[in-house]
């Protein structure tokens, strides 16, 4: 008998060993990264029970990852907000690498977060729009990559579109509106949405997705960054007619607040060079007037948001097929952020450039196997700045002392999602004539606006638990919480 027990409970050793050795090796696996990133996408989606959206493919990844609740960029503008997260720094700087870029010359530190996995034996690619210029490349040629020392390979598919920011500015055919706004006579003759009767490859992230699929297939047996940027729904809102025909216009709620809040400047909200109307850059059929958003346009947008949001939401469903069908989700983690949100009408704007959560919030996923609790979401407050060191911990590679300060790691959230990182967002902007910071915690976010000297022009407190939507500026009221953020921003 003591033979045989014995014996049993070496098998036993030697089982279980050879078990957590095994489950060791999983663990310890080098992890691969997919990087989604959705332009102008706020959390307009089912996972954050917008349930008229039809969002399947975000809404499962949300099931099986982390979804952030309290997500807050750095600035509602693409080019710095991209910026940021990318270099692991708040910038409103809209050309951060353009002195290493010119320079050519190889800085001693790490500038960028696919530098350092480039730095740590992983191939990097970036497709679309990742940084700021589509392809991550500065010319039409796309030999010029934008963030210096970062990317393998850098570039933007652009079909029949023929360069990558006409592929941005796509419609169907071929056509296309030129980049920028009131460059020339082209700017104000192209309509805000289309809906063309087209396959997913008839506008250009049916592309994008095809050359990410493309790029897992032959990145499947590397260590891989892999970034890709759909450029939808940024305006114009074009999207296969299929997309559109998901909705019907009379389920699309209005927005719930449609007036700029009491005790707040329409200057304020969106300073003095802008009519916070995106659509004002677009012409409207049979309608020369751009800068009137009547209630059927309002309808229409939204309808053309949804459908855009919808379209961008099929082609990530076939990536994350794709990344499952070979077997590259088991060891990869992925990340869908949006740049920032942008308004529908809310406040009566229709567009990103403000200091406002319709505009700073938007959504964050992260998937990592074996991670607990998959599908629970968290409420703690997360900034875009956090991602960079958040990625280098859960692959296990050296955080930059200079990032360190920046932002936090959020791996303690993908293991609990109950805990808490922060206390507070902090974001900034200086566009159309406005300066302002802003700080956000659980309870209230407030904007302070300034001229060009530094000196304080306006200040606004929202409480975000008064109701759904503030819509009162109580910073006359609380005076002391005022002092206690003013005081918390004081550090940025």
């Amino acid at each position: 008998m003591k033979i045989r027990y014995s014996i049993f409970v070496f098998v036993s050793i030697v089982f279980f060993t050879s078990a957590n050795k095994k489950t060791e090796r999983v663990s310890n696996q080098k992890m691969n990264v997919l990087f989604i990133a959705v332009d102008d996408l706020r959390p307009e989606l089912g996972c954050f029970n917008k349930k008229y959206m039809h969002t399947p493919h975000i809404d499962k990844l949300a099931s099986e990852g982390r979804l952030f609740t309290n997500h807050f960029v750095f600035t509602a503008l693409c080019g710095p907000s991209r910026n940021t997260l990318l270099s692991g720094h708040r910038t409103l700087s809209g050309d951060y690498w353009k002195n290493w870029r010119e320079s050519t010359i190889k800085p001693d530190s790490i500038i960028s977060l696919p530098q350092l996995f480039k730095e740590n034996g992983y191939m990097t690619v970036c497709i679309g729009k990742v940084s700021h210029e589509p392809g991550g490349v500065m010319d039409s040629l796309q030999k010029i990559h934008e963030v210096p020392f970062a990317w393998n390979k850098a570039y933007a598919p652009v079909g029949e579109w023929r360069d990558p920011w006409r592929a941005f500015f796509a419609y169907s055919g071929g056509n296309a509106k030129k980049y920028g706004y009131g460059r020339g006579n082209d700017t104000y003759n192209h309509y805000p949405f289309e809906a063309a009767d087209v396959e997913d490859n008839g506008y250009p992230d049916g592309l994008n997705a095809e050359e990410a699929i493309k790029q897992l297939r032959q990145l499947k047996d590397t260590s891989f960054f892999l970034a890709v940027g759909f450029y939808k729904p940024h305006m114009p809102f074009n999207a296969p007619k299929k997309y559109w025909d998901l909705y019907n216009p009379d389920d699309i709620p209005d927005a719930e607040v449609k007036y700029i809040p009491e005790g707040v400047t329409p200057e304020f909200l969106y300073g003095p060079d802008d009519k916070g109307s995106e659509p004002r850059r677009y012409k409207w059929p049979n309608d020369t007037s751009r800068y009137t958003i009547t209630a059927d346009r309002a309808k229409t947008l939204k309808h053309g948001y949804a459908a855009s949001v919808s379209y961008t939401d099929a082609q990530i469903g076939k990536v994350m097929a794709e990344l499952k069908r070979l077997g590259l989700d088991k060891n990869t983690v992925v990340v869908l952020w949006g740049d920032h949100g942008w308004h529908l009408g809310d406040y009566g704007v229709w567009g990103k450039h403000t200091s406002f959560d319709f505009a700073l919030r938007s959504p964050l996923i992260m998937k990592v196997p074996k991670m607990n609790a998959p599908g629970v979401s968290t409420n703690s407050i997360a900034e875009t700045v956090d991602i960079f060191p958040t990625l280098a911990d859960i692959c296990g590679l050296p955080v930059p002392d200079h990032i360190k300060s920046s932002g936090s790691s959020l791996k303690r959230l993908l293991n609990d999602p109950s805990t808490k990182i922060k206390e507070y967002s902090i974001s900034a902007r200086n566009f159309f004539g406005v300066q302002e910071t802003t700080i956000r915690n659980e309870k209230y976010r407030l904007v302070i606006n300034m001229d060009k000297n530094g000196d304080t022009t306006g200040v606004a407190l929202f409480d975000h638990l008064e109701g759904s939507i503030p819509h009162k500026n109580l910073a006359a009221k609380y005076p002391d919480v005022v002092k206690k953020l003013t005081d918390q921003l004081k550090g940025y």
